[in-house]
């Protein structure tokens, strides 16, 4: 019994531990539909399994809302605001050997690929 209860233990507090490793700046990377290379620079908080933080682009900042990781994956949505319309854009996905590979969804519009390395630009 108490075996079983320290390997819960430690299975949870290595989820934690890896929860705080997507703490901090990240350069996102993706390509628009049109064909345009676009990046951002994501810069994530962790508490717990919530995330916090802030995207920034050359479209502006935007908080990071209903921000989510559990174990490898990651989720997390922002508010863009243009032309008088606010658009929610979704972005969900995995971390595979310290990259994020994320499908990022707003509107109607397919889904996009966007992989997020470590690091600014």
């Amino acid at each position: 019994m108490r075996a079983g209860a320290l390997a819960l233990i430690l299975f949870f507090a290595s989820l934690a531990a890896f929860a705080a490793d997507v703490a901090g700046a990240w350069k996102l990377s993706y390509t628009t539909e049109n064909g345009l290379q676009r990046e951002a620079l994501l810069d994530l908080k962790v508490d717990g399994d919530r995330l916090t933080g802030t995207l920034s682009s050359s479209r502006g900042s935007a908080p990071v809302e209903d921000g989510k990781i559990n174990g490898d994956e990651i989720s997390f949505q922002l508010v863009r605001k243009g032309n008088g319309d606010e658009i929610a854009v979704r972005y969900k996905g995995r971390i595979e050997d310290g990259t994020m590979k994320l499908k990022m969804q707003f509107g109607r519009r397919e889904a996009v690929e966007v992989t997020a390395r470590r690091g600014s630009y």
